[in-house]
Formats: structure tokens, C-alpha cells, sequence
């Protein structure tokens, strides 16, 4: 039986988080393997030392299947999880043409409104499905991920892809303990995230303040942000 490979490009605040706790728990699986494609000083601390994924109460170490910045040494896989940044995301998509098979099923957790379409278009016989995450966690120090939400989410499907595929790997998700959903109405879900980040990015890039300072400070601007983005 082969083995079911999920690959995580972009191990940092996103991707580092969903990666160690997928790396943790099918460390030494019969069944699944784990690939971690980053770069430069945070892919030679995994290398050396694995990743470390932090939260209030508890702290994982795990190293995965392989970490690489070279996709040719992974071959075609059956998942891919996209976390880089959306501007990186056609020049990411094509280094990764050596892990994208007939077979594999895109799944991208950037924010944005059109970040699948946009995979489509440079993959148009691959299935790729729409998702995003309701995270706070940041890359502290290369192979450090720390955790700082009290919750967090991972949202993922296409209502005209093969559901029994989006099942089986929402069981691969919540067996890692993840609080993975699969919604038929994923589509509304990434409209809401939109509204939730562009309403947010532009009351805090505006006052150059962080969230908090913000919704203490003006808080009726950033409700009439809401409301006209609504609108």
C-alpha cells in the first residue's frame, strides 16, 4: 500500500504550525508522510533540530518526513498546503512543479479572496480546493512556532471536488488534534475572512497601531469600515 505524502510549503507562522502538528503526530507512520519545503536558516534548524510548535499549555518538538528546499527530492504528492505569502504565490506554484502530480490536490492557506482561482489558472488539470485559517501565531526564531490565540481554524473543500477525498483528509487533519472543518460552504467562509483581514489591515496600516490599540482608540471608524465594506 502506498503511502498517503502531504507537503507543506511555507514553514513559518501558518504553515509551521499545521506542519509540526501533522509532523508530530504520524512521526514514523506506516501510512503517512510529512514534507516541509522552507529555506535558509529556518529549514537548517529543522534539519538539525525539528520544529518546535508553542502554545500556553504545552510545547511539541517533531521533525518531518524530509525538509528541503529542493521539491524534486519529494516527488509527486497527494496534498499540498500552500503558506506562503500571495505575492510569492505564481513563482512558489511553479518550484513546486516537481511535487505536483495528476493526482495531487492543491489546497492554499493565504489570505485572499481569489487565491484558488489563481492556482487554477496555473493548474487547470489539478483539483484545487479553497481554504483558510483563523490563527494568531508567528515564527519566533527559525524552527520556532509559537501559538499565541486561545483557538485556532482550518477550513478547506470544494463543493465540485470528490467529497469521499475531502474526508479522508479531514481525518487525517483532526486525528493531528487539528479543529479541521470541511463546510459546504466554503466559499462564504473566505468572503468572511476577506472582510475580517481587509477591514483590520486597513484601520491598522492607517493609524500604524495593532488591532487592540485600534478597536480601543477608534473604534466607530473601524465599525464604519466594516459597514461600507458590507455595503
Amino acid at each position: 500500500m502506498n503511502k498517503t505524502k502531504i507537503a507543506i510549503s511555507g514553514i513559518g507562522a501558518v504553515g509551521g504550525y499545521y506542519g509540526g502538528l501533522l509532523a508530530a503526530r504520524y512521526k514514523d507512520s506506516e501510512d503517512i508522510d510529512i514534507y516541509f519545503i522552507s529555506r535558509g536558516e529556518n529549514l537548517e534548524e529543522i534539519r538539525k533540530n525539528g520544529i518546535e510548535v508553542k502554545n500556553t499549555f504545552l510545547t511539541i518538538k517533531a521533525k518531518p518526513t524530509l525538509a528541503t528546499d529542493n521539491p524534486a527530492e519529494i516527488g509527486p504528492v497527494d496534498y499540498l498546503f500552500c503558506c506562503t505569502k500571495s505575492y510569492d504565490l505564481e513563482e512558489n506554484i511553479v518550484q513546486l512543479t516537481p511535487i505536483i502530480g495528476p493526482n495531487t490536490v492543491i489546497i492554499p492557506l493565504l489570505n485572499g479572496a481569489d487565491i484558488a482561482e489563481r492556482i487554477q489558472k496555473l493548474l487547470p488539470n489539478n483539483e484545487v480546493w479553497k481554504g483558510c485559517v483563523y490563527i494568531g501565531s508567528r515564527l519566533t526564531e527559525p524552527g520556532v512556532i509559537l501559538k499565541f490565540s486561545l483557538k485556532e481554524r482550518i477550513f478547506f473543500g470544494n463543493k465540485d471536488a470528490n467529497k469521499d477525498k475531502q474526508t479522508e483528509l479531514l481525518k487525517l487533519l483532526m486525528y493531528a488534534r487539528l479543529n479541521a472543518f470541511n463546510p459546504a460552504d466554503i466559499d462564504l467562509r473566505i468572503w468572511k475572512k476577506f472582510f475580517m483581514i481587509s477591514t483590520a489591515a486597513t484601520a491598522t496600516s492607517f493609524f500604524n497601531q495593532p488591532i487592540d490599540e485600534v478597536l480601543a482608540q477608534h473604534i466607530d471608524l473601524f465599525i464604519a469600515l466594516g459597514t461600507e465594506l458590507k455595503s
